[in-house]
């Protein structure tokens, strides 16, 4: 009885799976990490209003403004609510909690 390498792994040894040279490296002078691959070169814009003109560019942001509007009246509704609740509560613990409780 002793370790017996063939019993333990079968076929695949340590010999025969894995890497037997190193890996070959090179320096990273980015940040990215490992995994990262190279950045695609970003397209080159043109100036050109004539040739490919565009929306005007204050569209997007006045939708951002009535979402962001929109958004503010809605939590102040919620507020509100949740302010009704507690003043119902209250007064209603008021009325009907023994006062020797």
């Amino acid at each position: 009885m002793g370790f017996d390498q063939e019993l333990l792994f079968g076929d695949l040894s340590y010999e025969i799976v894995g890497r037997l040279e190193p890996v070959e490296t090179r320096v990273k002078n980015n940040k990215r990490g490992l995994g990262s691959k190279e950045p695609k070169p970003k397209p080159k814009v043109e100036d050109d209003v004539e040739t490919n003109p565009q929306k005007p560019k204050q569209d997007m942001p006045s939708k951002k403004r009535a979402k962001l509007a929109a958004k503010r009246i809605r939590k102040m509704q919620e507020e509100e609510k949740r302010l009704k609740e507690k003043e119902f509560e209250m007064a209603f613990f008021r009325e009907f909690w023994p006062d020797n409780v």
